[in-house]
């Protein structure tokens, strides 16, 4: 129906349905299986009931999921409709207005995921479920970290200009991360996957010719790992940590990986947490 601003109708609509819902508030998600991270980090805030949405109608009055859809609400958002997003690269690149006072919260991360990866509490269950391995979880992540900083640095780049995006993007970046190394490989907290991974990123990251983005407090080598695509970085912890509990009769995803949620402990969680606070309390 032509005529017809399909966010600004549905805006009011969701901020009449947390008072008449009597939700805590009404979130737009981009999906639904990023439910389960956000509730948590909500119910840690201030507990009740909220209703989630995964999906909205577009401009044309399609049903769409995902952060650009969420992004659409902007102008309309509020303390008791408010959008909860991944941070992709936008962090990294430093778009403004992605704030806690426009009542948008983020990741800080690159996904919901890469929290489950986070290193020191995912080494901690690890020692705690499986005691008997000699994989130490948060010295592979913190190798692996240092060796994805400058090509990260080189995404963030490239990433802003559309023809050096075809020379260096996140697809050529994710290829030089092989996700099911061999367990032979893992010996020394993972020395020889972390050299194959080296091997790739330079010899990728050694044609190119722009200069990378300059360095910014965000990003560092030591939580560089935290801002890859979270669905990769889940993959191979998962591949490693279902090698590392093979024969156990220990489930690391369910026992382990899944397990990690978390609202303290690193400075990424804690900046979400503290968004969510100032977003909650208007």
């Amino acid at each position: 129906m032509e005529g017809i601003n399909w966010i600004e109708k549905q805006a009011k609509l969701y901020r009449n349905l947390a008072l008449t819902g009597r939700y805590q508030a009404v979130v737009h998600l981009e999906d639904e299986e990023d439910e389960t991270f956000w509730d948590y980090q909500l119910q840690t805030i201030k507990p009740g009931r909220y209703r989630y949405l995964y999906f909205s109608k577009s401009d044309d009055g399609k049903d769409t999921r995902g952060c650009e859809q969420c992004l659409k609400f902007r102008p309309y958002l509020t303390a008791r409709f408010f959008i909860c997003i991944d941070s992709d690269l936008r962090l990294l690149r430093g778009e403004a207005e992605l704030l806690a006072k426009n009542f948008i919260a983020q990741t800080y991360a690159y996904s919901w995921e890469n929290h489950l990866c986070e290193a020191s509490h995912l080494n901690e269950r690890m020692k705690l479920i499986q005691p008997e391995t000699d994989f130490d979880i948060q010295a592979f992540l913190t190798s692996f970290s240092r060796i994805v900083y400058k090509p990260l640095l080189y995404l963030i780049r490239y990433g802003a200009d559309s023809h050096l995006n075809q020379l260096w993007n996140v697809s050529k970046f994710n290829a030089c991360i092989p996700l099911q190394p061999k367990r032979t490989d893992l010996a020394d907290n993972g020395k020889e996957y972390l050299k194959t991974v080296q091997s790739l990123f330079d010899t990728a990251t050694g044609k190119l010719t722009e200069e990378p983005a300059q360095t910014n407090e965000t990003l560092t080598p030591e939580n560089a790992y935290l801002h890859i695509q979270g669905h990769q970085l889940y993959k191979l912890i998962l591949h490693i940590g279902t090698l590392l509990c093979k024969g156990t009769g220990i489930a690391f995803r369910t026992d382990i990986l899944d397990k990690g949620l978390h609202t303290t402990g690193y400075d990424e969680i804690e900046e979400l947490q503290n968004d969510l606070k100032a977003i909650l309390d208007n």
